[in-house]
């Protein structure tokens, strides 16, 4: 057994903590149960209390091999399966239901948030001893130009001309030094060079501009370069196209890239890397990106490790886990060893597609690589823990970088700032910021809007107040962020004249409203259930050419049942969804939104909003839910390519279990197939009954949700069983049930002692109820006995206006008083239903109880629609 490598002293490493078909006939059906539960019945753990499954789990399941194969553990060699043909990364790549579907919050790249950090790797380039003694000397000499002058003059005849001031300049564009890369280039361009020495340092001086965001600067040098002749070289080509890349500039860079050929140029090595990351800079779509990986394939360029880092960025800002997995097999499928900055973006990727653990195992593999995490490693755990709500594990790793003597910077301050506010652990929060100024690094916006939404979120009000007039008396000047963040917190506090004079003195200072800005205000108002006003202004963001995001289009439809009744017309022919006439836009609010050429529309909003507070105008908060404005919203975001997500999925289907009748819930999703075939098509098709014909898509449905984050799969399982309960289609919501715990969507404790809902919603929490029972009645029918005490844990509803009042807790409690079960609550525990083993069993022999416990579909596909009244609805 090889030996553990010895860790460096600031190393640390944390542990890481087939369905039935539908009968028609009651004594089939019976019987069909039967044979399922015999079946199943395996599947629920008598003794262990943990639910036990072929699957890997819990993690990623569905990618176990890839797992695998990416961590060397399937050969014993560490290699993958390798295919060196032109475009194999296309090969399974693409995939029917988008990543976007995941829905999770999108999380900044926290390597790309260390500026001014020193860098990880060195500058490896090749230079004289003499080099180093002149950096140390301009780096003391300070941004003064004759003593830059001074030190460079003495030491010229001591430097090796090209490569020294080429090392010098790079080092300057990692240290962010401006004026000593612009003083040293000129003195090396003064002196008598040739071309080819020329054409080295001014693509050098290039690169070292765009990195330090002088885009303008590079352009003219750029320009100048190429007049003189000088820059005409592919090195000069691909500098020029790294410094667009840079700074958010792709579309230029293709177009330098696309020139090349036609000026006798062919693209390298250097140049591929180049326009791949600027693709990742600019977080442009792999597909994109990776037809210059699979042109430079096709070109006989063998990619290496900047080639793979770069990629991996594009699969990072995406959360593109499975890809990344592929990508690294084909590093050690061409013995490319990983470096520090390989695994810090594929953490990344890994936290932002929700792979937490994961995650925690690949930075335990770091240390057997012997490569040591850095603080970009560890901030860029800490903000995926954070984003996971694992809030106490991010303060873990916190300790630990602690211990390890690693110098926190500003990134991972501001995050733990965020996640003390999160935690109501406001002291803490405090004495960050302390801790912050004693190590010289000062709080900055960033920190301040962490405080302000924690302070916020808790209804600190006062707190929030001080804070905002604190940052403005120590200059530090708010941006678009931190104002949203105000108007957000005064809004859903109802505080309207306090929003208003916030977003006066917003546009004071000349900032430009944004999206974020914009979609803080929607979602505040549809808290609030001023869904007119949202939807006003929603359009007059359009109009003014500022595109919404999916969690503008979200708030909206979640909060759809409170909207009144708009004149939206379908037509027939096309299925296509008219804009709302003037006529009804103006009725919305009485007059809000009727402004004179050149008045602010958001202003008058407040102004209308502080007025129906003061009690001076009526509120109009009509309920009237209008199916159409769903059908509208979602053409919408088809028109704008914004992809919904699992957050849209869930707010449609809530918005269909609100629905007046089940033919309203079954036209919206036939409306909605137009737009996604494949995720409301089978949801249609399930509350349609047709399950024999879309069971097949189903499943593959099934399979892609569970390559996705937890959260994603739980929200996705719980809204369509929630929908299919709440009309009539019980026994295919616990089919779905079923395949959602075959696939470890929640994680909980699964054995017949002890049943854990507390992560489900009400329909998948009664549909696992009765398979669960089903399969106890089973057990008992084949001779076995019942553990001594049995539990339903359904949470104590803790997020509920009232503590232990939840919605699940009374809908289980209800569901299992209707079928007179000896379930009760725990003396000392609200959120636990308890019994003794043996009155379980009594109550499950008795006649009548199997019938009451299988499960029946109001309707399917041979039977028209039958009424749900049938049934008791779900307490919404």
């Amino acid at each position: 057994m090889a030996s553990t490598p010895t860790p460096p002293p600031n190393y640390s490493s944390v542990p890481a903590h087939r369905p039935a078909e539908n009968q028609n006939h009651k004594h089939n059906q019976n019987q069909n149960h039967q044979n399922n539960l015999k079946r199943h019945r395996n599947e629920w753990s008598s003794s262990s209390g943990s639910y036990s499954n072929s699957r890997l789990a819990p993690l990623a399941p569905a990618a176990a091999a890839d797992i695998a194969a990416a961590h060397g553990s399937g050969n014993g060699s560490g290699r993958g399966v390798f295919s060196s043909a032109p475009g194999s990364l296309l090969d399974g790549r693409r995939s029917k239901l988008a990543p976007e579907f995941s829905g999770r919050k999108s999380t900044r790249y926290a390597a790309k948030k260390h500026s001014g950090m020193p860098r990880a790797a060195l500058n490896t380039l090749p230079h004289s001893e003499a080099a180093n003694e002149v950096l140390t000397c301009l780096y003391n000499a300070g941004n003064i130009a004759a003593n830059i002058d001074n030190v460079l003059i003495p030491y010229e005849h001591k430097l090796w001309v090209v490569e020294d001031y080429v090392y010098m300049l790079k080092d300057f564009g990692n240290t962010g030094q401006l004026l000593l890369a612009e003083k040293c280039y000129e003195f090396i361009m003064s002196k008598p060079n040739g071309r080819v020495a020329k054409g080295k340092l001014t693509s050098a001086m290039i690169g070292t501009l765009g990195r330090l965001g002088e885009i303008d600067r590079a352009i003219d040098l750029f320009g100048k370069s190429r007049n003189e002749g000088y820059g005409m070289t592919v090195y000069t080509f691909s500098a020029m196209i790294s410094a667009y890349g840079r700074n958010g500039r792709f579309r230029d860079a293709v177009e330098l890239f696309m020139s090349m050929r036609g000026l006798g140029l062919v693209p390298n090595l250097v140049t591929y890397n180049s326009i791949i990351d600027a693709g990742a800079k600019g977080e442009v779509s792999f597909d994109v990106v990776v037809k210059y990986y699979d042109e430079m394939l096709a070109a006989g360029i063998m990619p290496d490790r900047l080639t793979y880092n770069s990629l991996l960025s594009v699969c990072a800002s995406k959360g593109m886990w499975e890809m990344a997995q592929k990508l690294l097999r084909e590093m050690d499928g061409r013995r490319i060893v990983r470096d520090v900055f390989t695994y810090n973006t594929y953490l990344d990727t890994l936290c932002k597609g929700g792979q937490i653990d994961l995650a925690r195992r690949v930075f335990e593999e770091m240390s057997f690589k012997c490569v040591w995490p850095t603080i970009v490693t560890y901030s860029t755990l800490m903000d995926g823990y954070a984003k996971a709500n694992l809030l106490e594990d991010a303060i873990c790793l916190y300790e630990e970088m602690k211990l390890r003597s690693i110098c926190l910077d500003r990134v991972s301050y501001n995050t733990l700032v965020g996640i003390y506010t999160k935690l109501d652990r406001f002291d803490e929060a405090v004495n960050i910021c302390r801790e912050m100024d004693k190590c010289g690094i000062k709080t900055d916006v960033v920190t301040y809007n962490a405080l302000l939404a924690g302070y916020g979120r808790h209804g600190m009000y006062a707190e929030v107040k001080r804070l905002f007039e604190e940052m403005k008396a120590r200059n530090i000047y708010p941006n678009t962020l931190t104002y949203s963040t105000m108007v957000d917190v005064y809004t859903k506090a109802e505080m309207f004249q306090e929003a208003m004079n916030v977003y006066i003195e917003f546009k004071m200072a000349r900032l430009e409203v944004d999206v974020v800005f914009y979609t803080a205000i929607v979602d505040a108002l549809c808290k609030n259930g001023f869904v007119e006003s949202s939807i006003m202004l929603l359009i007059a963001m359009i109009e003014k050419g500022i595109k919404p995001n999916v969690v503008t289009f979200n708030s909206i439809i979640d909060a759809c049942q409170q909207l009144p009744a708009l004149e939206y017309r379908v037509h027939d022919s096309s299925q296509a969804i008219e804009y709302p006439n003037e006529q009804s836009s103006a009725m919305l609010i009485d007059g809000a939104f009727q402004n004179k050429p050149g008045e602010d529309r958001i202003l008058k909003m407040f102004q209308q909003l502080a007025s129906e507070k003061a009690g001076h105008v009526k509120k109009l908060r009509r309920g009237r839910q209008d199916l159409h404005c769903i059908f509208w919203l979602f053409q919408k975001m088809h028109e704008l390519h914004i992809k919904p997500n699992v957050v849209t999925f869930s707010a449609i289907l809530n918005a269909c279990s609100r629905c007046n009748s089940y033919d309203d819930a079954t036209k919206v999703l036939d409306t909605l197939r137009l737009f996604d075939s494949q995720v409301y098509g089978v949801t249609h098709g399930l509350l349609m009954g047709y399950r024999e014909q879309v069971w097949f898509t189903a499943e593959s449905l099934f399979n892609e949700i569970t390559r996705m984050d937890s959260s994603t799969a739980s929200a996705f399982y719980n809204a369509l069983t929630d929908m299919l309960w709440h009309f009539g289609q019980r026994r295919g919501a616990q089919m779905v049930v079923i395949e959602g715990k075959n696939r470890n969507v929640w994680k909980g404790e699964w054995s017949f002692s002890c049943l854990d809902l507390h992560l489900m919603s009400c329909g998948a929490g009664c549909a696992m109820v009765h398979d669960w029972l089903l399969n106890m009645h089973s057990t008992l029918f084949q001779g076995s006995e019942l553990p001594k005490i049995v539990n339903i844990l359904t949470g104590w509803g803790k997020h509920s206006k009232v503590m232990g009042d939840g919605t699940l807790k009374r809908t289980i409690e209800s569901l299992l008083n209707g079928m007179r079960s000896p379930f009760r609550f725990a003396e000392h525990n609200m959120g636990r239903l308890t019994s003794p083993g043996d009155a379980v069993a009594t109550w499950l022999r008795q006649p009548g109880i199997f019938d009451m416990l299988v499960l029946y579909d109001v309707l399917n596909h041979s039977q028209p629609a039958g009424p749900s009244y049938k049934y008791p609805a779900l307490g919404y």
